[in-house]
């Protein structure tokens, strides 16, 4: 498909990268870097996906289990600000922070007399997943490649020139002025090592060079080339984390690699690689193959300006995923709020895992995008967020089970992560990951990993029948919460951030909940547990509109200080919950409809992951139109020069993933809403892409679909079943059954 339309999926530049947010990531789930593309200065920033700040603590507070029932006796009464006052003493973490995701260093290249350039391009070729620049000077035509490679566990840089002169460079390893605890140097290696102390993350850097003729040598840290006619270097990172002998660990890793040629790592990468990127195509047929001659940033500056760039929506979506491949693979840590790449020492947020949205979003386009592997590294963390989860319900809350609060770190750590009155507070983090156990099974009906991790399921279900209280109207509710992360204004003008049983908690509880009854029937577990789940979710409160006609975020029909907040929480039942729908709750599909409008209307989706969020909500409104708008804004707006998503900060902004894969997402739900049992084609198409083709995406149920479509109508289809498939498919407008066996596969034209 889109190899017969010739179209090349790269993001190329005519100049090299000045900044962080113009340079391009490579990455294996473990090892990333930053190539900023320069000639005579070449920069790669570092990380490792478990370089973290600290060491495990035991942040649960002491006082937390004695004053629990206080704080819930004084929300009942109205008493916000002094349930407020205590809970931020009684709940908070002690201390009040978790770890930060750190950055494992830089490599540098000096080319000393270099001259003048010319011919410039670097790019990032998707299809490969290669970073590569070319130029000339001094008679010679440079070529620099740079990957990081998941079957070699490390990262590559090939040199080579064609022409007069040969390569000569000097080669450097720092960590932000702020190192080390030991430096080494040996033969054509150098290498650092940095620590935490005792019970910290200790790491070793190390940098080894290869070269075809030329001379290689050390002087000081310094690895000095000399006129070679190519050169190849490896470098690799390990930590305390996976390994005790971490230093031996990244010899290890070089000594392995060493017995390679250069082709045979590239060919390794490239087969491991495009056998996940090359499962699912999409390509639009407004697209203008004229405008790939543009450089990204052009095209880009383009969209702001109000031109049409369709060819860049299929490019954003293709780097979406390849940034989950690149930032999330088996055996790695999940992506965390910036997947893998982060430049400071002290980065926004922590740069953790947000889990009241974020860290969701990630792996929104997982399992739909045809990338069900790269998913697993969350369920990694998820198991070991379960057991410290027991520890933080038993001694916080009196509860069984196990809870998780708005954030984790590596150590999967449970307790509340801050001060911050509007988020800390929100028992539903480990809640609304757990849902995302059953989401996998839906897709890949793999049973056996339903039945590794239904305790999962299982525990975080275990503490809300705890948990719960009987909220004014006798229904079952969370108390203390919050609506992420949002404020409200109470009749009497103050402001108030705690409440008792919030919109998103009684969506994301009937989530919670419908999954583990779904579990419970595949894995054959006894009726008793169906029925008390059942009668559970029978007493949650019903859903209510407001003054507005806008779907409650609250109980109360409250003002909202912000009413264009960046979290659009009380909608999580349309997207990428399941509870509210067209056909089954109209009504509250109008007044979550309503709640979107109001936000938009008073200056939401200012972030790049929330205005995905809408984009996905608006898909499933049925809006193509609005699906269109939103995506354009996300290009205009929230998007850097190299494509990741921007978010506001202070006077600037900083890079989240969450945009990018939230809104590679989206754009697959404008294309096919794959529910349980019903799937529905081109729910919410916009004009300006009513044609195009898809190969590979895939739905719940088991199965894969491809798809062509003209003037807005499908005109072919194929349906691929990995497991027994029983459908109710809706196409143009025209509903069937379809049930197919596993390994069967249907094609209809139109």
């Amino acid at each position: 498909m889109l190899k017969e339309r010739g179209k090349k999926m790269k993001l190329w530049y005519s100049s090299p990268a000045r900044q962080w947010c113009e340079a391009l990531p490579v990455g294996n789930g473990r090892l990333g870097g930053m190539v900023y593309g320069g000639c005579a200065h070449e920069l790669i920033k570092l990380n490792e996906d478990s370089i973290w700040s600290g060491k495990a603590l035991d942040r649960i507070n002491p006082d937390a289990l004695e004053n629990l029932q206080k704080i819930r006796e004084m929300l009942h009464d109205g008493q916000i600000e002094e349930a407020e006052r205590l809970a931020m003493c009684a709940l908070s973490g002690v201390p009040d922070s978790q770890r930060a995701y750190q950055p494992a260093g830089e490599l540098t290249l000096d080319m000393p007399g270099l001259g003048e350039v010319t011919d410039y391009r670097r790019e990032l070729d998707l299809e490969e997943g290669i970073a590569k620049v070319v130029f000339s000077a001094n008679e010679t035509r440079y070529t620099r490649e740079v990957f990081s490679s998941y079957p070699d566990g490390v990262l590559a840089v090939r040199l080579d020139a064609e022409g007069r002169e040969g390569i000569s460079f000097d080669c450097r390893l720092g960590r932000c002025h702020n190192w080390t605890d030991e430096m080494g140097r040996e033969g054509d290696t150098i290498w650092f090592t940095s620590g935490c102390g005792e019970g910290g993350i200790s790491f070793c850097v190390a940098a080894r060079v290869r070269i075809s003729g030329g001379t290689v040598g050390i002087i000081g840290q310094t690895l000095t080339v000399e006129n070679a006619r190519n050169a190849e270097i490896y470098l690799a990172v390990e930590t305390s984390f996976r390994h005790e002998d971490f230093v031996r660990a990244c010899r290890d890793r070089l000594d392995r690699v060493w017995g390679k040629t250069y082709e045979e790592i590239r060919s390794a990468h490239c087969r491991d690689y495009r056998k996940l990127f090359g499962r699912l195509e999409l390509a639009f047929a407004q697209e203008d193959p004229g405008l790939e001659a543009l450089p990204v940033d052009e095209r880009l500056q383009a969209v702001k300006e109000g031109k049409e760039d369709i060819g860049l929506v299929s490019l954003y979506f293709q780097y979406g995923r390849y940034l989950l491949i690149a930032s999330s693979r088996e055996g790695s840590l999940p992506a965390n709020l910036q997947g893998i790449w982060n430049e400071s020492l002290t980065p926004p947020w922590d740069s953790k895992f947000t889990i009241n949205i974020n860290t969701e979003m990630n792996y929104w386009i997982a399992e739909s995008g045809n990338l069900a592997e790269c998913h697993l590294p969350l369920f990694e963390l998820l198991e070991r967020i379960k057991e410290n989860g027991k520890d933080t319900a038993r001694r916080m809350y009196g509860c069984r089970g196990s809870v998780a609060h708005h954030n984790t770190d590596i150590y999967a750590d449970t307790a509340p992560q801050d001060l911050c009155i509007t988020s800390t507070f929100w028992v539903m983090g480990e809640a609304w990951l757990a849902t995302h156990v059953w989401e996998h099974y839906l897709y890949t009906k793999d049973k056996d990993f339903l039945e590794k991790h239904f305790d999962i399921l299982e525990q975080s279900v275990s503490f809300f029948y705890d948990f719960l209280t009987e909220g004014p109207d006798g229904t079952l509710v969370t108390s203390p919460t919050i609506s992420p992360e949002n404020t409200y204004r109470t009749k009497d003008g103050k402001e108030g951030h705690l409440c008792e049983g919030a919109t998103m908690d009684v969506e994301i509880l009937q989530e919670l909940f419908l999954c583990y009854i779904g579990a419970c029937g595949v894995l054959g577990k006894e009726e008793a547990r169906i029925r008390k789940a059942q009668e559970v979710c029978s007493s949650f409160p019903k859903l209510k509109t407001g003054r507005y006609g806008q779907l409650l975020e609250w109980m109360e029909d409250y003002e909202e200080p912000e009413p264009g907040h960046r979290h659009i929480s009380h909608l999580y039942g349309v997207y990428p919950g399941t509870t509210l729908t067209w056909q089954e709750t109209p009504e509250l599909m109008r007044a979550a409809r309503r709640s979107l409008d109001r936000r938009l209307e008073n200056g939401g989706g200012h972030t790049g992951w929330s205005r995905a969020w809408i984009i996905g909500l608006w898909a499933h409104f049925g809006e193509g139109e609005k699906v269109y708008e939103n995506l354009q804004a996300l290009l205009a707006k929230g998007t850097f020069p190299n494509l990741m998503d921007n978010h506001p900060m202070g006077d600037g902004f900083v890079f989240q993933i969450d945009g990018n894969l939230g809104a590679a997402a989206a754009i697959l739900e404008m294309l096919v809403l794959s529910q349980q049992g019903r799937v529905v084609l081109l729910p919410a198409l916009p004009e300006k892409l009513n044609g195009g083709s898809v190969c590979g995406i895939c739905l719940k149920g088991g199965a894969s679909l491809s798809m062509r479509w003209h003037e807005g109508r499908v005109t072919w289809l194929k349906l691929e079943a990995k497991d027994e498939f029983k459908v109710q498919l809706e196409v143009n407008g025209t509903e069937e059954s379809i049930a197919l066996a596993a390994g069967e596969s249907l094609e209809r034209t139109y």
